[in-house]
C-alpha cells in the first residue's frame, strides 16, 4: 500500500507557508497542535508513532474544515517508559510551561482557538491539567482538549482483539495506514502480550502500574492490524476532529465563560 492515497497536501501547515499567507488565514481563527511522544512502541513502530499519527490526523481534518495545522509536538510526558530505550520526556511543570508559551504565540499571531489533538495516553492527565491551569490567567483565546479516540464505536468495530493500548493491532493499523513506509511488520512477535502485572491492589492506582503491566512497551497482537482497518478508524476520527472544528468556529461561549471566570477570580 502506498501513503499516496492518504491525502494532506490541501491543508495548511504553519511551518510550510510564507508570513503573509499566515497572516491572511487569522480568520479562520482555530489552529490544532498535534501533540505526540518519542518512546519505544514495541518493534515495529517508530518511536514518535503517537505525534506522527496526530499530526496527519490533523492535517486530512483540516482539509475538510481550514484550520491551521501546527508542528507536531513530540517532546512531552512519558515517564511511564523511561525504562526503555528512545523515551524524551520532559518534567510535568516544564512542558505545563512549554504549552502555555506555544499557545500563548499561537494566539499572538491571531488564532485564539486552540485545539490539542493530542495522541499519547501519557499526555492525557497533565493536559486536563493545563487547561485547568488557564481559568484564572485571563488569556485571549481558548484551548479544547478532545479525547485521543474520537470515534471509538470505529475502534470497536474493526478491532479483534481485546486487549490493546499501545503498539497494538489498533495503534499498528493506524501507522500500516498512514505511514506503511514507517512499519515493520516482520518484528512484531508471534506470541501475544498480555498485562504482565502480577499484582492486585484495587481500586488503588500506582506509579509502576504500566511498567509492570507491560515492560516491552507492546500490548496485545499487532499480528492482526492492516491497512483496511487503519483506513476505517483513520477516516471516522477525521470526520468527529472535523465537526469538531466547525464547533469550535462557531463558539463563543467558552471564551466568555473564560472573561467572566477571570474577573469573577480577581474579586470573588
Amino acid at each position: 500500500m502506498e501513503e499516496a492515497e492518504v491525502s494532506s497536501g490541501g491543508a495548511m501547515q504553519w511551518e510550510r507557508m510564507t508570513a503573509s499567507e499566515l497572516a491572511e488565514l487569522r480568520g479562520e481563527g482555530v489552529a490544532l497542535l498535534p501533540i505526540g511522544s518519542l518512546e519505544k512502541h514495541g518493534e515495529h513502530l517508530p518511536l514518535g508513532t503517537d505525534g506522527l499519527i496526530a499530526h496527519k490526523v490533523a492535517l486530512l481534518a483540516a482539509e475538510r474544515e481550514p484550520a491551521v495545522v501546527l508542528p507536531p509536538l513530540f517532546f512531552t510526558y512519558t515517564k511511564e517508559m523511561k525504562n526503555l530505550p528512545g523515551a524524551i520526556s520532559l518534567e510535568a511543570d516544564l512542558l505545563l510551561r512549554l504549552l502555555e508559551a506555544i499557545c500563548d504565540e499561537v494566539a499572538r499571531n491571531g488564532f485564539r482557538k486552540i485545539i490539542l489533538v493530542n495522541c499519547h495516553g501519557g499526555n492525557s492527565a497533565l493536559l486536563k491539567v493545563f487547561l485547568q491551569e488557564l481559568c484564572d490567567k485571563g488569556k485571549d483565546y481558548a484551548v479544547y482538549l478532545p479525547p485521543i479516540f474520537l470515534a471509538p464505536e470505529a475502534v470497536e468495530r474493526v478491532k479483534e482483539t481485546k486487549e490493546t493500548g499501545h503498539a497494538c493491532e489498533v495503534e499498528t493499523s493506524f501507522a500500516l495506514y498512514l505511514y506503511p513506509e514507517l512499519v515493520r511488520m516482520e518484528r512484531v512477535p508471534k506470541e501475544f502480550y498480555s498485562s504482565r502485572k502480577d499484582y492486585d491492589l484495587s481500586p488503588a492506582s500506582t506509579s509502576v502500574d504500566w511498567y509492570a503491566s507491560y515492560p516491552d512497551g507492546y500490548v496485545g497482537d499487532a499480528k492482526k492490524a492492516s491497512p483496511e482497518k487503519g483506513r476505517v478508524m483513520v477516516e471516522a476520527h477525521v470526520e468527529k476532529l472535523a465537526e469538531l472544528i466547525r464547533k469550535v468556529k462557531r463558539d463563543d461561549k467558552v471564551p466568555e465563560k473564560l472573561r467572566e471566570f477571570h474577573r469573577k477570580s480577581l474579586n470573588p
